[in-house]
């Protein structure tokens, strides 16, 4: 049996103490690993160490980004929270258990918040595999930042995955694509898209882009999948023009 330690993400954070309570409730519940992608009041700051209490060291192990595409490239599967109602063709769980039997999968694992005031926006969005709703009351379903991080902390800690030899001979023969690897091929497929017209009416291409990677992200792609897309791409496109 072995339990993950997947990363936490804070997009946008705004407030210092949201910040140093997150990685407090995260030493609560032995999680270390915490990113920050453009807080809003910079980096460092003492605020946080002030609200963080005995967390200090995940807070000197910080790392910040200034974009969640740059934040999320070595994941393998990222998990978006929100509690806003989402018209994307994305897997939503509302039952930790449910989305656990993913785990086992992968490797490296993440955890998206989004800013205090709005959470993730659809473009956010579209770094992740999944979607995962906390419940609550229908009458208040928005939570504090770090009250939201402590319930998956909570959860995390709570389960455990079992680990077999069957296993990890799973995970060494079939490696799953990073974000980084996955976002490459992407963009590289809409600037050719791009190029060909397909974003036709204009008004219409953000839409179609959150498809293109919600397309791709239910895929838990492996590498020689994504080898094979390359392939198939280039083979397309140096195709002449009838």
């Amino acid at each position: 049996m072995k339990r993950i330690n997947p990363t936490i993400i804070l997009v946008r954070p705004q407030l210092p103490e949201n910040i140093g309570m997150t990685a407090r409730a995260m030493d609560n519940f032995g999680l270390s690993r915490l990113y920050l992608v453009n807080p809003r009041e910079g980096w460092p700051n003492k605020k946080v160490e002030n609200s963080a209490k005995h967390a200090k060291n995940i807070i000197k192990n910080v790392k910040t980004f200034t974009s969640l595409e740059e934040a999320t490239s070595k994941f393998n599967l990222v998990i978006a929270t929100t509690n806003r109602q989402r018209f994307l063709t994305k897997k939503t769980f509302n039952n930790f258990n449910d989305l656990s039997k993913k785990f086992n999968d992968f490797k490296n694992i993440a955890f998206l918040f989004g800013p205090e005031n709005s959470g993730l926006s659809n473009k956010d969005l579209r770094y992740a595999n999944d979607i995962y709703t906390i419940k609550t009351a229908k009458l208040n379903k928005s939570l504090n930042l770090s009250h939201a991080v402590s319930l998956i902390s909570f959860e995390i800690f709570s389960l455990k995955i079992k680990s077999s030899k069957f296993q990890k001979k799973y995970e060494k023969s079939v490696e799953k694509v990073t974000k980084r690897e996955l976002s490459s091929f992407i963009n590289v497929l809409i600037d050719d898209l791009e190029n060909r017209g397909f974003f036709n009416p204009p008004e219409k291409k953000d839409s179609m882009i959150d498809n293109i990677y919600s397309i791709y992200n239910k895929m838990a792609l492996t590498k020689k999948e994504i080898n094979m897309l390359w392939g198939m791409h280039k083979k397309l496109k140096n195709q002449p023009k009838i």
